[in-house]
This record gives C-alpha cells, structure tokens and sequence, in this order.
C-alpha cells in the first residue's frame, strides 16, 4: 500500500473513508425505514457515491494539472458511465430509486465530516494576516 503524496490525497483518502461509514451507517438504518428490500439500493447507492468522488478527483487532479483533451473526454465518460449504471440498476429492479437517492447521500454527508473531523494538515498551521502596521481608513492608492 502506498502513501498519500499530497493534502490533496490526504483530503480525498479522508472523504472516501468518511462516505464508507457514512454509507455503512445508512445502509444499517435503511431496514428501520425502507424494510429489507432497500437494504441493497443504500448499499450500491454509497458504493456508486465513492466511486463517482473516486473517479471525479482523477478527473479533475489531470485537469488542473494542465492534461487536456483525452481527461475531458474522459470525464464525459464518467458520466454517461454513472448514468448508465443507475439506469440498469432501475431497469432491472435491482433497487428502487429512494434507496439508491439515500445511498448516494453518504457522498454530500461524508464530505461535510470529511472536512469537519480534521482535513486541515496538522504540520500547517493556521495563520492569520499580519497586520502590524495597521490598516488605513482610506483605501484609495496613496499618490
């Protein structure tokens, strides 16, 4: 196993795990509320969740990292992929749509303690602007 190279991957290592137990968490509360038949659709629901954010941080690291065409190209693959998944899974009755709707929550809900339980980098402290030679009331250019 490898280790993360950046905050980036530290940040996405984070979020995917903080979507799993999110997913593992709803997928266990979904007998409570759906009945057993909505087990399995929360379940891929927070499968398809990590994988998308998987799949879209790939996407969007090439990207901003100057890749061109064939990482857009891909990235509208991704899509339609996601898309196409979701279908055959509602095609197919293998779960319904509110059960794969609550899954796939654990993807917004999993960011959200992703960031809060600590993505800031601990060898990086938080710091604020040094404003020790005060702040003038005027703030046009001086001329």
């Amino acid at each position: 196993m490898t280790t993360p190279r950046t905050d980036e991957d530290q940040s996405l290592k984070a979020a995917l795990w903080a979507i799993a137990l999110c997913g593992a968490v709803l997928t266990l509360g979904s007998p409570f509320v759906l009945g057993k038949g909505g087990v399995l659709g929360v379940a891929l629901g927070s499968l398809i969740a990590a994988l998308n954010l998987w799949a879209l941080a790939k996407v969007v690291r090439a990207l901003m990292n100057g890749a061109g065409l064939p990482w857009v190209l891909l990235g509208g693959v991704k899509l339609i992929a996601l898309l196409a998944v979701v279908t055959v899974i509602l095609k197919l009755e293998i779960a319904g749509l509110v059960p794969l709707a609550i899954g796939y929550g654990a993807m917004p809900l999993g960011i959200v303690f992703a960031q809060l339980g600590g993505g800031r980098n601990p060898a990086r402290p938080l710091t604020t602007p040094d404003i020790a030679g005060g702040v003038d009331d005027d703030s046009r250019p001086q001329g």
